[in-house]
């Protein structure tokens, strides 16, 4: 019996960050991913965000991103102090998230969002890459060498 390849990732992006074209859109295209949708304060940035990505649509709210049958995962590069709700939203819409850190801005928040996670049994992550980066591998090799 063959497997059937996996199906790319169905991507959409709260905000037009700049870390999102490094942090996101250069990952997803490698890994054949979609990126479906953005949405930002303002249309006309989410549109030339689009453009200038190939992202396939914009969204007017981000809230009507996260109504967007078609957006499995949202990555949230929003301020800081948006993490904790958006993720909130996106979790209680039943999307993954991958999240720019901090998740939340406080310990309180930060319960909310991971209760949110488990309930609607979505996946969620922080973008914390440093504890995979060779570096850091590196750093404890040599830590536990004493």
């Amino acid at each position: 019996m063959s497997e059937s390849a996996p199906q790319p990732l169905r991507i959409g992006i709260l905000g037009a960050a700049r870390i999102t074209e490094r942090a996101l859109v250069a990952p997803a295209r490698s890994g054949g991913h979609r990126l479906v949708a953005v949405a930002a304060r303002d249309r006309s940035r989410a549109e030339a965000f689009a453009a200038a990505h190939g992202v396939e649509r914009t969204h007017g709210s981000y809230a009507e991103l996260l109504a967007d049958p078609e957006v499995e995962v949202v990555y949230n590069p929003l301020a800081n102090g948006l993490h904790g709700p958006w993720n909130l939203a996106a979790l209680t819409a039943g999307k993954h998230v991958l999240t720019e850190k901090p998740s939340a801005s406080n310990a309180d928040e930060a319960r909310e969002v991971r209760e949110a996670a488990a309930t609607s049994g979505t996946a969620f992550m922080e973008a914390f890459h440093y504890l995979f980066h060779p570096v850091t591998r590196r750093l404890h090799e040599l830590l536990a060498s004493g």
